[in-house]
């Protein structure tokens, strides 16, 4: 693939890794424990290609509330008060989609695909962030159920003009994702560690696949400033 039919995600030192950044119309995982960094790292996706390159996006909230969302992108200078208006960003909270679920109100992966089924095409949409598989997880009574339904909705994004970026929760000390099969179904994996060294939170990140693509493959520090998240290419974490 060449420059031409990468999506880049816009974040600083993060799409050198990846030969310039996701392959286009592939589906893309980022997963790591609370506060690691997954949504900020969604909306720099989003973000960029409604204000750099141009391509409609979309940002599903299932789990954290819309206002704290606008909050945080206005804390990282990003305008998307501004892209909305130009429908080139739609920030969407899905809850008004809640239905009784296994284990209580939430969203399934069959209300969610209704939804964008006729909002993709009809917004023409380019970027997809979900955020995050885990609300979706609730929805369903037991891990099996879910991760059958997750296929089949990612047979459904593979038939879309789409990039997309689904988020998942990876539990502290545990596996790398929730289920243990998010990373198997989507195009590329990218981890986001938050370790404790000397009484100090570290942020590390780890592309650990990527279809079609020649990826660096060491994990890196990572911080987050003024302007979002910056990643230190040229360090590694040993």
């Amino acid at each position: 693939m060449n420059m031409s039919d990468r999506v880049p995600t816009g974040i600083e030192g993060f799409d050198g890794l990846v030969a310039g950044g996701f392959p286009q119309r592939t589906i893309n995982l980022v997963s790591g424990p609370a506060g690691s960094g997954k949504s900020l790292f969604a909306l720099h996706y989003c973000y960029n290609g409604a204000s750099v390159q141009k391509e409609p996006s979309m940002y599903i909230i299932l789990e954290e509330t819309k206002r704290n969302l606008e909050r945080a992108m206005r804390s990282f200078g990003m305008d998307g008060a501004a892209l909305a208006e130009s429908k080139r960003f739609f920030l969407i909270y899905l809850g008004e989609l809640r239905v009784s679920g296994a284990n209580g109100s939430s969203i399934g992966f069959d209300e969610l695909q209704e939804f964008l089924e006729s909002s993709l095409k009809a917004a023409d949409i380019r970027r997809l962030a979900i955020d995050s598989l885990a609300a979706i997880g609730l929805h369903y009574a037991n891990p099996e159920v879910f991760r059958e339904r997750l296929f089949a909705f990612c047979r459904f994004l593979r038939e879309t003009d789409v990039t997309t970026l689904l988020l998942a929760e990876a539990p502290e000390g545990q596996t790398l994702t929730r289920y243990g099969v998010e990373q198997f179904v989507t195009d590329s994996f990218v981890h986001l560690g938050l370790e404790e060294v000397k009484g100090e939170l570290r942020r590390t990140i780890t592309v650990r696949k990527m279809r079609f693509t020649r990826h660096d493959t060491a994990k890196h520090p990572f911080y987050i400033s003024s302007t979002g998240l910056n990643v230190v290419a040229d360090e590694k974490v040993v």
